[in-house]
């Protein structure tokens, strides 16, 4: 990844947090709770999510990768959105308040694809009324969207606490089973071991079988397949 691609991804990360934290505070207040809301988190503003590690010391750390000449992904994460779940109208809303941050990813990912797909089409980026920087910083910033919205999509999708897919994989797979049940071992002994889990997976599982970069890579693909259509 080129230094000026890594410099642009910083605002887009910050949106891209922001917009996910955002959703998950609009679903749970939609859902009968106002945990969120009350302490200032139905917001776009990104200062009120910055979490000093997933969003500061991570980013940061993948910009100095990219200075030294470093490949992998840009990645980080917002600070997560308080909720009560015994607050929500139905308990169904916890897999629809888990699974608003992720959707919102994918959308914004949508968008910039069927505007990517406009400007490919068109062509209207190759006009005279753009220089060759302006174009190329355009066509840069989408597919900056693009990409690090299917990344943070997918990746909190992965049923492995604390990410967002591991409600929704609690609420199908573990909450109809009794307590002593292997599942509820299982999912606490995710809970303990979670984020070492997850960092081993992502820096330390080379990518040629790493089964979350092959998903990537693959939604990535059909992506450029479609606009290339």
């Amino acid at each position: 990844m080129e230094n000026p691609q890594v410099i642009l991804m910083i605002p887009v990360l910050l949106f891209s947090l922001s917009l996910h934290e955002f959703s998950h505070a609009l679903a749970a207040r939609w859902a009968g709770d106002d945990t969120a809301t009350r302490m200032g988190r139905l917001t776009l503003n990104p200062i009120s999510h910055i979490d000093p590690v997933g969003t500061v010391l991570v980013p940061m750390i993948c910009l100095f990768q990219s200075m030294m000449g470093g490949g992998g992904f840009f990645f980080g994460w917002a600070k997560p959105v308080p909720v009560n779940p015994n607050r929500y109208r139905k308990s169904s809303w916890e897999v629809l308040v888990s699974g608003a941050g992720p959707a919102s990813n994918f959308l914004l990912a949508i968008l910039f694809t069927i505007l990517f797909k406009i400007v490919y089409v068109t062509g209207v980026l190759s006009a005279d009324m753009f220089s060759v920087n302006v174009s190329e910083a355009i066509v840069m910033l989408m597919l900056q969207f693009i990409g690090l919205n299917v990344l943070l999509g997918l990746f909190n999708l992965l049923p492995i606490p604390p990410l967002d897919g591991s409600h929704i994989f609690y609420y199908y797979f573990v909450r109809p089973h009794s307590r002593d049940h292997v599942m509820f071992r299982i999912f606490h002994s995710l809970e303990r071991f979670g984020f070492l889990l997850l960092m081993l997976l992502l820096f330390a599982v080379p990518s040629e079988v790493n089964p979350f970069y092959m998903l990537f890579n693959g939604a990535m693909r059909f992506i450029f397949w479609f606009i290339s259509l």
